[in-house]
């Protein structure tokens, strides 16, 4: 543990029942409330997180009661929590407790580039393929256009101090928000993964009826969360598609991008386990795919019944 860690960044707690063997901090699978684990004798217990202060007489004003409500408020970054751990960034400065590659930031900067230029010429165009963008940043006249770009939208905007560097700097302060959509999108894209493995496993069990009509109630529950999903990204695409407004609403929108980056994120947390299923079992009849199968309908069964109500997790645009 860090020598310098506090309360401020850290759950350290004082009562000795966080000092219980394998002591931490999930969601229930059940029930999707926060609750506390840990060992007693060969078998694992776990006590909500709500009953926890008058279990164990924890003053809900106590440095204890407050670090249990960031702990429920950290799981919905995290997937587990255990005592010592940090406070995940989100909950201290809005930055995101998660890391990305380079590749993303430099693809997250390639968009914005050529946003710039193409608005410049008077057609802006947001593309997606990374490939495309690739060649397009990597292309003389771009990189000869962006610095009459830095100039005309500094102008446009009429910044003060040195305007070039001032639109410069924000592109590099949007590239890096905007990285952790892109490592998010990529992530997302596994989702993609799991309605071709149902498909595959569709036809190889289609003389089976018992598990073919299982896998097609999971093709139904999978379809609803998946569109939604896909939503976001297209609500996301849409708010940040005018370069001269980003620009222009800087910190409106790097508030934006987090709230939409923190959505999606807690949207895709719970599919964790089972992209991590997927991708370890080959797509062919046996055993471990049945296995995988099972643990997917499960998963389905408990997320996402048909009875749930589905409603786009929109954020209004950047006043």
């Amino acid at each position: 543990m860090d020598p310098n860690a506090n309360r401020s960044t850290h759950f350290l707690f004082d009562h000795k029942v966080f000092t219980l063997e394998g002591c931490r901090f999930v969601l229930s699978k059940s029930t999707e409330e926060a609750v506390m684990r840990f060992k007693l004798g060969k078998v694992e217990a776990e006590v909500v997180i709500d009953k926890l202060g008058n279990e164990f007489k924890i003053d809900p004003k106590s440095f204890d009661g407050q670090l249990l409500d960031m702990v429920v408020k950290g799981l919905k970054y995290v997937r587990e929590i255990r005592p010592g751990d940090t406070i995940p960034n989100e909950l201290i400065d809005g930055t995101a407790s998660w890391r990305v590659d380079d590749r993303h930031y430099n693809l997250a900067k390639a968009r914005l580039t050529v946003q710039m230029v193409t608005w410049l010429t008077g057609g802006e165009s947001v593309i997606s393929s990374p490939a495309e963008l690739e060649q397009l940043v990597e292309d003389p006249s771009t990189k000869s256009r962006v610095k009459e770009a830095f100039k005309v939208i500094a102008n446009k905007l009429a910044l003060t101090g040195d305007p070039e560097e001032v639109v410069e700097n924000r592109i590099e302060g949007l590239a890096k928000e905007l990285s952790y959509i892109e490592a998010l999108r990529e992530r997302g894209a596994k989702l993609r993964d799991v309605r071709s493995g149902l498909d595959v496993a569709h036809r190889v069990y289609k003389n089976e009826r018992n598990l073919r009509e299982e896998i097609i109630r999971m093709q139904t529950l999978s379809l609803p969360p998946m569109t939604d999903i896909e939503n976001r990204f297209a609500q996301v695409d849409a708010q940040t598609g005018e370069i001269l407004s980003m620009l222009g609403k800087y910190e409106q929108n790097i508030r934006y991008i987090r709230e939409m980056r923190d959505d999606l994120h807690q949207t895709l947390l719970p599919w964790e386990e089972v992209f991590e299923d997927w991708e370890m079992v080959a797509s062919e009849k046996g055993a471990p795919f049945e296995a995988v199968l099972k643990k997917t309908y499960q998963f389905l069964a408990r997320n996402f019944s048909q009875a749930k109500q589905w409603r786009l997790a929109s954020r209004p645009a950047p006043k």
